[in-house]
């Protein structure tokens, strides 16, 4: 008789259980999100702790998401202030490794005091064919990626979302990044940028448009970049006139539609 292959959550529980206590990195997005609601559930709540690292890289709406999201599982969250590294300041192509390896040096050294000696975060295996130079700094510090250890990737961590039962708030929450990502390297980075691009991708995303991508080149020029059927929505309804409005009143004079669309990590290319 054939054995039935394991489900996402039997695959995830067989490598969660033998680690009894674990801190979590949250960032409010779906991968770390669906991770610390199932380390919830098989080591019970006061067993994990969710630690957020606050910066003004991050989305605002992921931040109260991954708030919303301990007060139902009864998980203690601690939410750790960083200011934008100096050695980030012009956003250099390494970006992302320096970054990671700054926060979560601090996040793992207070998992540490708080009694977590181990500290996870979401990475799976759809990040493997992707330009991550943040993994290496992960590596480096010894942190715990349980998807990568199960073999899941996004397909798997959103039918794990279902089955815990998580809304599809949680479940069908498109793939997001820092919003450093948005932004061309070598250029000075200042909060106030930062905001506008939150504030817009918040717009768009209130009209609909879940997928959306505002990039940033120079100072006032933003060129949107939508999935294809984002894009037809946006195309075949009559929502330029209210996007370039509101854009504008953020302090961008040139409004752009990105005619190839969304692409992932668009802003690694070479101008």
């Amino acid at each position: 008789m054939t054995t039935p292959p394991q489900t996402p959550f039997e695959r995830l529980r067989s490598v969660l259980l033998p680690r009894e206590r674990i801190a979590v990195a949250l960032s409010g997005g779906l991968d770390s999100s669906v991770l610390l609601a199932a380390a919830a559930k098989v080591l019970g709540p006061d067993r994990c702790l969710a630690l957020t690292a606050q910066t003004p890289y991050v989305m605002e709406e992921e931040m109260r998401d991954g708030t919303e999201l301990c007060r139902s599982l009864k998980v203690r969250q601690e939410k750790l202030t960083f200011p934008l590294p100096a050695s980030i300041a012009d956003n250099p192509p390494l970006r992302c490794y320096l970054c990671k390896h700054a926060l979560f040096s601090a996040l793992k050294a207070r998992a540490g005091e708080a009694g977590f000696p181990l500290l996870a975060d979401g990475s799976n295996m759809d990040d493997l064919g992707d330009y991550r130079p943040g993994r290496k700094a992960l590596q480096e510090l010894g942190i715990l990626n349980p998807f990568l250890e199960a073999a899941m990737g996004k397909a798997d961590i959103r039918q794990l979302a279902r089955e815990l039962g998580l809304p599809e708030s949680v479940s069908g929450k498109p793939a997001y990044a820092c919003l450093l990502t948005r932004l061309e390297h070598n250029r000075p980075v200042t909060e106030a940028m930062l905001r506008r691009v939150d504030k817009a991708e918040t717009f768009l995303r209130s009209l609909g448009l879940k997928g959306c991508r505002v990039r940033v080149h120079g100072d006032d020029l933003a060129r949107i970049e939508l999935p294809e059927a984002e894009r037809r929505l946006f195309l075949d309804t009559e929502l330029a006139g209210p996007v370039a409005r509101r854009l504008r009143e953020l302090g961008f004079r040139h409004i752009a539609l990105d005619l190839e669309g969304y692409s992932r990590g668009s802003m690694n290319e070479p101008s």
